[in-house]
């Protein structure tokens, strides 16, 4: 025993299409416009980061590759320092221990 189910199909009024095909349509518009919006978005998101060439922005990408050239050389300048002040450290040293002996004898 088998029962089939009879599908009816609702034939819908033109008022009732032309209200749909509306709904879709503000739909449609909405959705654009939000899509516009994002675009937007996205391109201001852009041109901080990579920075805009027209508007001689420098971008986030740039500036922190500079800072991290910066802090390189930095780090180098205190290496240097630190070498030179532990250098004439050993160097004084030395010297001052040879004109104690000098001076004692």
């Amino acid at each position: 025993m088998s029962t089939r189910r009879k599908t009816t199909l609702k034939s819908y009024s033109q008022n009732e299409k032309d209200m749909a095909n509306e709904n879709t349509m503000n739909e449609i518009i909405h959705i654009h416009k939000e899509i516009k919006n994002l675009n937007s978005k996205i391109d201001r998101i852009l041109r901080t980061l990579i920075g805009d060439e027209e508007m001689a922005q420098e971008g986030l990408v740039n500036k922190v590759d500079r800072h991290e050239k910066y802090i390189e050389s930095q780090k180098l300048v205190m290496a240097k320092i630190m070498g030179v002040a532990i250098g004439s450290g050993l160097f004084g040293g030395i010297v001052g221990q040879i004109l104690l002996e000098y001076v004692i004898k």
